[in-house]
């Protein structure tokens, strides 16, 4: 796991060990993964990216807690805090979470799929928009 913005976001790719708590495995017939073992979350959503370039985010939670799943394609993400910004590429696999007060957007590097789980404060309520971090 690697931390980034001093540890509000971090980013593991994700492994086939079911030890470790969330897991990946995949195999000829597809892939697995296993994103939260206990722990509260208020609200699950998937997202589709249908294309290359498309942006989504690009906001604020003031208290609240994302954690996004890629589970197919590849996606870049921005992120800032506190004056620091970030530019990470995130691939099947990886999971980031993002603490409150972390702007992030995300651009499709090709078509993708991500899962999002979050707690704290209900995010459509708790949003606030942030320019383009690109």
């Amino acid at each position: 796991m690697k931390s980034y913005l001093d540890g509000a976001l971090t980013v593991e790719q994700l492994g086939g060990d079911p030890a470790a708590g969330a897991f990946r495995a995949a195999d000829a017939r597809g892939a697995v993964a296993w994103l939260a073992r206990g722990g509260s979350y208020q609200y699950l959503h998937v997202v589709e990216y249908a294309e290359a370039g498309v942006r989504r985010g690009f906001h604020v939670h003031a208290d609240h807690t994302e954690h996004l799943y890629v589970f197919l394609g590849s996606l870049r993400l921005l992120a800032r805090r506190d004056g620091q910004t970030v530019d990470l590429e995130l691939s099947a696999g990886h999971l980031a979470v993002m603490g409150p007060g972390v702007a992030h957007g995300l651009i499709a590097r090709e078509p993708a799929v991500a899962v999002i789980l979050g707690h704290g404060s209900d995010p459509v309520h708790d949003v606030q928009p942030v320019p383009d971090l690109a």
